[in-house]
């Protein structure tokens, strides 16, 4: 980010004027004054008008998506038997542009990359070949939460492979530790200089035990309200908790993980990217009462669907990635200036009804020229898209939006 600086001929004007001034009275003696008391202080506030600073104004763009699976679909199609590798490159082709779009890219790693010596495997104990990292960095995802209900599937050595190979690949990511002090580090991300606080927890681990306490950040009042305690003193601009909770395929929220919600919020948090359900939730801008008192716009979304899946029927088969547009001005508080979304749609089986896994804009696909589209989707796959579109803006505004109204990204909310 370029921030604009004052130019070099604005300043040589000023000294100018400045030495001009300085000349006449030195010339004139002490005795005479050259302007009188009106005339020098006109003079002075043009000067100082000229010399005023432009404010440093630091922007920061988020990308957010939702579920990160690999079912045995999946794998299957992108095994090549002639190599005994795993190639899932295409997965992400169509959407890698939105994530290069932002500065930071979020998702939510719900699978282990425990080594293919255990077996590789789907439901209901996951272990994703290595590879996948290749696909997942290609997309440009940048942090991945890994507290969730299958972050112990293959265990408490499946769980630090997992550490380990996201370190290996260069991911951000917090939710699982492989050591009490990992666990007790608040993660802090400086974007463009604007700086955030990252929390994550899950409900549960699907019933496999957890060994020790800090591999896995499970929702517990006490330790969130302490976490954000302990984020707020390193003073980010933001706090981010992101929390594994919700019913699956349920696409309305309950009561209680509102309240889950507002509390997370009463004890500091800023934004919440909530995961689990699998299914488009609502979202929504809060208006928020700091501790000082001031008040700022907060977000929250308790689900964004699936990324990438093979859970095809509906809805699991729509998601979303949510653009969060940050400005910090000065010294000011940094404020959520813009929250947009882009409808995204995972394809199971292409045109020539092969399975063939891709996450694809809703927009793009609708939009085919006639001539092309039943060469890249099947005509049922067609008719689901529109669907989705009026599935998904009908949850987030007041009314459908025209399919001739159709839009690759929809603003949800703008300051």
């Amino acid at each position: 980010m370029k921030l604009k600086k004052q130019s070099t001929g604005h300043f040589n004007l000023i000294l100018f004027f400045i030495i001009c001034i300085s000349i006449l009275f030195t010339a004139c003696g002490k005795t005479e004054a050259v302007f009188n008391e009106e005339e020098e202080n006109k003079i002075t506030a043009t000067a100082g008008e000229m010399y005023k600073k432009e404010p440093e104004i630091k922007t920061a763009k988020i990308a957010v998506t939702g579920d990160i699976m690999v079912h045995s679909y999946q794998y299957e199609e992108a095994y090549d038997s002639t190599t005994g590798t795993y190639d899932f490159m295409h997965n992400f082709t169509d959407v890698q542009k939105y994530f290069e779009a932002a500065d930071y890219a979020i998702g939510n790693f719900e699978t282990v990359t425990a080594g293919e010596d255990v077996g590789i495997s789907d439901y209901p104990c996951f272990n994703t070949p290595d590879s996948f990292l290749d696909s997942l960095k290609y997309s440009g995802i940048d942090f991945v939460t890994t507290a969730n209900n299958h972050c112990m599937d293959k265990g408490t050595d499946g769980l630090l492979r997992t550490i380990e190979m996201l370190d290996q690949y260069g991911f951000d990511h917090t939710g699982t530790y492989a050591s009490q002090e990992e666990r007790d580090t608040v993660f802090i991300k400086d974007i463009n200089g604007i700086k955030f606080a990252f929390l994550s927890y899950t409900y549960g681990t699907n019933g496999i035990p957890v060994k020790n306490s800090y591999n896995v950040n499970l929702m517990d009042r006490e330790l969130i309200k302490s976490d954000i305690e302990k984020a707020k003193a390193l003073n980010p601009d933001f706090i981010v908790v992101l929390p594994h909770m919700g019913n699956e395929y349920e696409t309305y929220v309950r009561d209680v993980f509102v309240d889950w919600a507002d509390y997370m919020f009463e004890c500091g948090a800023d934004i919440i990217l909530a995961s689990h359900p699998h299914v488009l939730q609502p979202m929504e801008v809060r208006e928020l009462t700091k501790d000082d008192g001031t008040t700022r716009n907060g977000y929250i979304i308790y689900s964004l669907g699936n990324f990438i899946s093979s859970q095809t029927t509906p809805p699991r088969n729509a998601g979303i990635i949510v653009n969060l547009d940050f400005e910090k001005v000065d010294n000011n508080p940094a404020e959520i200036t813009r929250v947009s979304f882009i409808p995204i749609w995972t394809q199971f089986r292409n045109a020539q009804d092969v399975n063939h896994f891709m996450v694809r804009s809703v927009y793009e696909m609708i939009t085919l020229p006639e001539s092309e589209r039943y060469n890249v989707v099947r005509p049922k796959d067609y008719n689901r898209l529109i669907d989705i579109h009026y599935e998904t803006t009908g949850m987030y505004f007041d009314e459908e939006i025209p399919i001739e109204n159709i839009q690759d990204q929809y603003v949800f909310w703008e300051r």
